[in-house]
């Protein structure tokens, strides 16, 4: 393991389950050349679960680059809000991995931009987001948002997000910025909305029993767990991509979890590791979102 330095590694994280910190350590040392793509250049917002995933948490932003390690890298943006720099970390290497891992970090949050284009993301997101709904609710919404999508002229991809919702992406390869991108998710999330008026809301304070859409992480920003991350809820499931042809409604996102994803990984290695590799033409996608609107 990376000589990192690290603490408590008996203190239990998930007490039905009997996880420890330690485990949450092994996992990302195991993971990291898996993860690692998905996180470099990027901000991290720190999501802290000191005490496990049945303690108090926290977010954190800013850090002292003077109180680091020197492997790990920050990024200053000066925020809009308050004018002032921000020190966001960047996890570039597998150290500071661990080292994030060791602050009580059991999940990776990095923005959807990287350092040197931080107005322009390299993937569209629609997060949906169930409040209340049975999972095979969820996989009905993401069905229906990648035909949207396809019939557009566009290719999705779709992973767990780790808790009970879907997340699928474009990849757009940082060629356009967030208002644009923001917009097509829109389009996407309308015509959703109106092929299952029932079951899908762009309410934040949905209703119960309705998916949120959540069109509005495609913002500067913001984040979305990253492809591998572990998430801090029962079983410590791991946000994992899958194959379309896999999102079945006997599929549960409980099957992938900390001690079954590296099976996975084994066999199928990262099915998403070329996939950014192909961008999309996101003006052209739009036009055609706007006329299936238009006609819809």
């Amino acid at each position: 393991m990376t000589n990192v330095s690290l603490t408590h590694l008996d203190k239990v994280f998930w007490p039905k389950e009997g996880f420890t910190k330690g485990d949450v350590i092994r996992y990302y040392d195991r993971v990291a050349d898996t993860i690692l793509p998905y996180l470099r250049n990027r901000p991290m917002v720190l999501n802290r679960h000191p005490n496990g995933i049945k303690g108090a948490s926290f977010f954190q932003k800013n850090v002292d680059p003077h109180h680091l390690p020197p492997f790990v890298k920050t990024i200053a943006i000066r925020a809009k809000s308050t004018g002032r720099m921000v020190h966001y970390v960047v996890c570039n290497n597998k150290a500071t991995l661990l080292y994030l891992a060791n602050l009580g970090c059991i999940e990776m949050h990095p923005w959807l931009s990287r350092g040197g284009r931080l107005d322009k993301p390299d993937y569209l997101v629609v997060d949906l987001d169930p409040r209340g709904n049975s999972f095979d609710q969820v996989v009905t919404a993401a069905r229906a948002t990648q035909k949207i999508i396809a019939s557009a002229g566009g290719r999705s991809l779709v992973k767990t997000s780790g808790k009970t919702g879907l997340h699928v992406f474009v990849p757009v390869r940082g060629n356009y910025d967030f208002a644009q991108v923001r917009g097509v998710a829109k389009l996407i999330c309308r015509l959703l909305n109106r092929r299952l008026p029932k079951l899908t809301s762009f309410a934040h304070r949905a209703a119960h029993g309705r998916i949120y859409l959540d069109y509005a992480r495609n913002s500067i920003g913001q984040t979305v767990v990253a492809p591998y991350s572990l998430r801090a809820f029962p079983g410590a499931t791991a946000s994992t991509p899958l194959e379309w042809r896999e999102l079945t409604k006997s599929v549960r996102p409980q099957r992938y979890a900390m001690r079954t994803i590296f099976r996975r990984l084994n066999g199928k290695g990262d099915i998403w590791q070329s996939a950014f590799r192909q961008g999309t033409n996101l003006t052209k996608l739009e036009t055609k979102l706007k006329r299936m609107l238009e006609n819809a």
